[in-house]
């Protein structure tokens, strides 16, 4: 399977179509199938998200990506989340196991963070802004995405 490498990812910026210099390859992201466009999804967000912690300030605003199963299913996504949502959603389940309040459903538990989202964004914006490859891969996730869109159609 292909390999998304940085300089691949940085090709890739100004048109759908980029190379992999060490294999000679061509990828052209509208010739993709689901399991590529996937593959190179999760490669493009372990770079994007990399970036992101190294440069961020605070751990609360790190993001880790990992499998989850959704309530009500029994098959593991992939979900990158910020540290403070992991940290509310551990404090609201505490609180409902020692019968201190009741369980927030996940959409409440958002609207509560709803400023922590909003630095949350800021802080990716002003990244964008002054970091040239977080900007590039943000660019090529874009593209992966609307791929991926596309064949889910």
């Amino acid at each position: 399977m292909k390999h998304l490498i940085l300089v691949s990812l940085l090709a890739l910026v100004s048109c759908p179509v980029f190379s992999q210099e060490e294999e000679g390859e061509v990828i052209v992201i509208a010739e993709l199938n689901r399991a590529e466009v996937r593959q190179f999804i999760e490669e493009a967000e372990d770079q994007f998200y990399a970036i992101f912690n190294a440069n961020v300030d605070d751990e609360d605003y790190k993001i880790t990506c990992g499998q989850i199963t959704p309530t009500g299913s029994n098959i593991q996504v992939r979900a990158c989340e910020p540290e403070f949502l992991n940290k509310a959603r551990a404090d609201n389940m505490a609180s409902f196991q020692f019968n201190r309040g009741t369980e927030l459903s996940e959409s409440v538990l958002r609207a509560n963070l709803a400023q922590e989202f909003a630095l949350l964004q800021e802080k990716m914006a002003q990244m964008t802004r002054e970091i040239p490859e977080f900007a590039q891969i943000a660019s090529i996730l874009t593209q992966l995405r609307a791929r991926q869109e596309q064949l889910q159609n």
